[in-house]
């Protein structure tokens, strides 16, 4: 008998992606997994769909696990699935997402012949809910990323990417590392709060290939565009990850270090919103952090003299237009 494969589905208000999230189950070339399905109170008809598939499941000789409760959020419904895991492996799957037939058994495959990884992840494909044929890129095509082994500074820094059903951890290493097999309720980071607690301890894996879509959506988190939204977002970002380093069971110099890096990150994350949406109140709070620590750089000084002076921010412009404009006659010549 093959290693027990746990995939979690949080789901609220899914009723139009759950046929083809199970239908994508039903095809898995993979024979040991059990299904923990929370309905996490939706008001369509998830619950009825979902549970239509039960038999299906049962057939391949997948176990089914269903859940209903209040709505609680996304990290509620997890945590109600994760007191039901009984598999050697976590995988998390958004409702919404597509995996590929060999998406379950070739990260179990990895982690069957690396034992020293407790994670691993693999490539896949962003499309658009708008035209799921149209690929948008890949998640990754650096090559550094991929063969890093070690990405706790890379996952709390945005530097790689944490997308559900991208990534498997071993069941043993998670739990040896959050209390209670719980992750902490937040609209945010459910799965940093599963990955970045395994990933420091750990190793992680990479699997270069296209194991699955990601769909992008047009009023998903990826694609706000006012200030009020995107400064919530980047906030949710910001305290998530340091409600997770400071969970973790590591020396307090080593969460201070590591915290502050997430600080100074979201800095200037929240300078470049002020900037562009021409906020000299918030670019000035910002800016005067970095001061204040004495970590502003080059970089953040011009941005602030910008955003700050109209004058200075279009001189600035016409002298790279300039400079462009001459490398591109260089060229040409």
């Amino acid at each position: 008998m093959g290693a027990l494969v746990s995939v979690l589905i949080p789901c609220y208000n899914g009723e139009k992606f759950i046929d083809r999230c199970f239908s994508c189950l039903l095809n898995q070339d993979y024979d040991y997994v059990e299904i923990i399905f929370v309905n996490d109170g939706s008001n369509d008809n998830s619950s009825k769909i979902a549970y239509s598939y039960k038999n299906k499941l049962e057939q391949k000789g997948y176990s089914f696990k269903y859940v209903y409760q209040s709505n609680g959020g996304a990290a509620s419904a997890i945590n109600t699935a994760l007191k039901l895991v009984t598999g050697k492996y976590i995988m998390l799957y958004d409702v919404d997402d597509i995996i590929f037939r060999t998406a379950i058994s070739e990260k179990v495959k990895f982690l069957e012949i690396n034992k020293e990884y407790d994670m691993v992840r693999n490539n896949g494909y962003i499309v658009n809910n708008n035209n799921i044929d149209e690929v948008l890129g890949l998640f990754t095509e650096d090559e550094s990323e991929k063969e890093n082994k070690y990405i706790f500074e890379d996952l709390i820094m945005g530097k790689t990417n944490n997308w559900p059903a991208t990534f498997m951890v071993r069941s043993e290493a998670l739990f040896s590392h959050i209390k209670d097999k719980e992750i902490y309720i937040s609209q945010y980071g459910q799965n940093l709060q599963i990955m970045l607690p395994v990933c420091y301890f750990g190793k992680s894996g990479y699997i270069d290939k296209p194991l699955m879509k990601y769909i992008r959506h047009n009023n998903s988190h990826s694609d706000f565009t006012d200030k009020e939204r995107k400064l919530k977002l980047y906030n949710g970002y910001e305290s998530n990850r340091v409600e997770i380093i400071n969970s973790l069971d590591i020396r307090l110099d080593e969460k201070k270090v590591y915290i502050k890096k997430v600080n100074l990150l979201y800095y200037r994350i929240r300078m470049q919103i002020a900037y562009e949406m021409r906020d000299h109140i918030l670019l000035s709070q910002e800016y005067k952090k970095l001061k204040e620590l004495k970590e502003n750089t080059r970089e953040d000084d011009i941005l602030y003299r910008r955003g700050n002076n109209f004058i200075y921010d279009n001189l600035f412009k016409l002298v790279n237009l300039i400079y462009r404009v001459k490398n591109k006659i260089k060229r040409e010549i």
